[in-house]
């Protein structure tokens, strides 16, 4: 009982509200004094409690003599609700990013090291999320799913971003062979062009020209072979030097385009 009339206060309920809520689900629909003495409530804050209610959504009222009161079938209210609340956070996290992204520029040395290759895609599916405008992508290798990460993450991108990638057309990762190029293109993203070319084994992702993640590892046999576990992000977020690597990526970029 206690656990759920503290999951409801979450959703903005008093205790009393709660506990009527509770109650009317038990009976379905009823009048004041029957939910009254079924959720174990006062009769004369009943009438307060259960308007309370009916203004969250989470009764309807049947006008008449005497009213009468029916529950909001759980599964709705807590699909609106929930609804609401990502609603809330989702505003809440943008307003916030704007304002740390306004003041990291302030805080000296905005350089990170960020270890494990699933750390790294974490970083990056969260940088292509906040990205407003552009994404360039200069892709020596990429780790397992990576490209799969990176795809739905510009998908669900809201924006109408431009992407450019320079990549080599495969890599190796513990010698499994990945398809670089092939990936990208099946996976028809608009606004995307990319260029097949010859590249050193690094990455560098940059977001709107002021931040940027280059991941590095080691590698072995024949092929180039990824280690996985050797990678090392490295996530900066000077804007000066940002966009002189995403002004150094476009014009080779523009060079290699114009010579195809």
């Amino acid at each position: 009982m206690e656990k759920m009339i503290n999951s409801l206060k979450k959703l903005g309920l008093s205790r009393y509200e709660s506990q009527a809520y509770i109650g009317l689900n038990k009976i379905i629909t009823g009048q004041a004094d029957e939910i009254a003495k079924v959720s174990d409530l006062p009769r004369s804050r009943i009438y307060d409690i259960l308007k309370g209610l009916e203004e969250k959504g989470f009764v309807e009222i049947k006008r008449g003599r005497p009213l009468k009161y029916t529950v909001v079938e759980p599964s709705v209210i807590f699909k609106k609700q929930k609804e609401k609340l990502i609603k809330e956070l989702e505003t809440t996290e943008n307003k916030l990013e704007n304002i740390y992204t306004d003041e990291i520029a302030e805080v000296q040395a905005p350089v990170w090291l960020i270890h494990t290759p699933e750390k790294i895609i974490e970083k990056e599916v969260d940088l292509i999320k906040k990205t407003q405008k552009s994404i360039t992508l200069r892709a020596g290798f990429l780790l397992n799913e990576e490209s799969q990460a990176m795809i739905k993450a510009i998908r669900n991108n809201p924006n109408n971003i431009d992407i450019k990638i320079l990549a080599n057309p495969i890599c190796y990762v513990e010698d499994e062979k990945i398809e670089i190029v092939e990936t990208f293109k099946k996976a028809k993203l608009p606004n995307l062009k990319i260029i097949k070319t010859d590249l050193p084994m690094m990455k560098m992702l940059i977001s709107d020209e002021k931040e940027l993640i280059g991941t590095f590892a080691q590698f072995n046999g024949e092929y180039n072979s990824v280690i996985p576990q050797t990678a090392i992000g490295v996530n900066n977020k000077y804007s000066a030097i940002c966009k002189n690597f995403n002004d150094h990526f476009l014009r080779q970029f523009m060079k290699m385009k114009n010579m195809m």
